[in-house]
């Protein structure tokens, strides 16, 4: 079964099993270059900068693109932590995140990449905000101190599973147990939202997006969310599937959210209402994204794409060589860019509904 923790938390874990004497910290260890081979291994997550495309993936490999898709070129990263997802809020900057509570910046495009934040800062971060605002006489961040000396005692290792920019300044980050965090000055400092998310459980949040207008999140067992910008919090949305929700795809009238076992529903009215996409497919979807022009494009663990229309309909796609899809990006109005387990490719979109 798709899982994007277990997806990304078993690949390539070098470091888990190096010996004591050998072992170097992920955090503090830049990502070897190997192009040819980062481009032909297992790969988490793409996206477009401008009229390039950016791909991650484990041991803090970043790929970049200048010919939609058809040739790659590796960046140098200061981290070789496994990444899982990357979103650029204008043509050059963008945002990276990963195991170890990483979050990188790139402010050309994806050439080249520096740490803002980590696992470790996280802790301090939380430790530091949770303990004055319960000096400060809130009962809630009280009440939170213990789940942050438990996160403090367990390390630095919980990773951040998204990360959106509603512009260069203003931008969000979850991940693992609630983990979430906001920057209003583009990364430079962030303020834990623990204690702001309406999520009981403590639910792993694996998805963020924009529609119309609104932030959302989505994350395990149905869990979905819209960010109150007056009230600074995630309030609950009611969803129409208990299952876990992988992705959320977001325009100025839509909202997808897909997950387990080929579900997917849509909301035109911002989450007040949802309705069922028959995809026809029975295993997770992965990745979704935006055709230029008009429709969208879902990837599956079980190696499809499916091309869909704002009317309901969706088809199947005829591809050259399929693999286990984690993400997929535009290339083009009738191509994409698939990322799995067997690295980057380039895809043409030659069925549509």
């Amino acid at each position: 079964m798709f899982n994007k923790l277990s997806l990304t938390g078993v690949l390539a874990c070098v470091a888990a099993s190096a010996t004591a004497t050998g072992f170097k910290d992920p955090l503090d260890t830049p990502a070897q270059v190997n192009p040819g081979l980062a481009a032909s291994s297992r790969m988490t997550a793409v996206t477009a900068a401008g009229a390039s495309l950016v791909a991650v993936g484990p041991r803090g490999h970043i790929l970049v693109s200048q010919d939609q898709g058809r040739t790659w070129k590796q960046s140098p990263a200061p981290v070789s932590t496994d990444l899982v997802a990357v979103r650029f809020a204008t043509p050059t900057h963008g945002w990276a995140v990963g195991h170890d509570g990483v979050v990188l910046h790139s402010a050309d495009g994806g050439a080249s990449w520096t740490r803002q934040f980590d696992g470790r800062r996280a802790l301090e971060v939380m430790k530091t905000h949770y303990t004055q605002r319960a000096q400060q006489g809130d009962a809630k961040a009280a009440a939170l101190l213990a789940d942050i000396d438990r996160y403090v005692e367990e390390g630095p290792g919980k990773p951040f599973l998204d990360v959106l920019f509603l512009n260069q300044q203003e931008g969000f980050v979850v991940g693992a147990f609630n983990l979430a965090f906001h920057t209003r000055d583009g990364g430079k400092s962030w303020e834990p939202l623990m204690g702001r998310i309406d999520n009981p459980k403590g639910l792993h949040l694996y998805a963020l997006a924009q529609s119309g207008g609104q932030l959302f999140a989505a994350g395990e067992q149905g869990l979905l969310l819209r960010w109150n910008a007056e009230g600074r919090q995630f309030e609950a949305v009611e969803s129409p599937y208990r299952g876990t929700y992988f992705g959320l795809l977001g325009s100025s009238d839509s909202l997808l959210a897909y997950g387990l076992r080929g579900n997917v529903f849509q909301s035109r009215d911002g989450g007040r209402s949802w309705a069922r996409r028959d995809t026809g497919v029975t295993d997770a979807i992965t990745g979704a994204t935006a055709l230029p022009g008009g429709g969208f494009v879902l990837s599956t663990q079980g190696g499809k794409l499916l091309a869909g229309r704002a009317d309901g309909k969706l088809a199947e796609v005829r591809v050259q060589r399929p693999m286990a899809y984690f993400n997929v990006a535009a290339a083009g109005p009738r191509s994409v860019v698939v990322v799995g387990a067997s690295g980057v490719r380039a895809e043409s979109i030659t069925s549509q509904p």
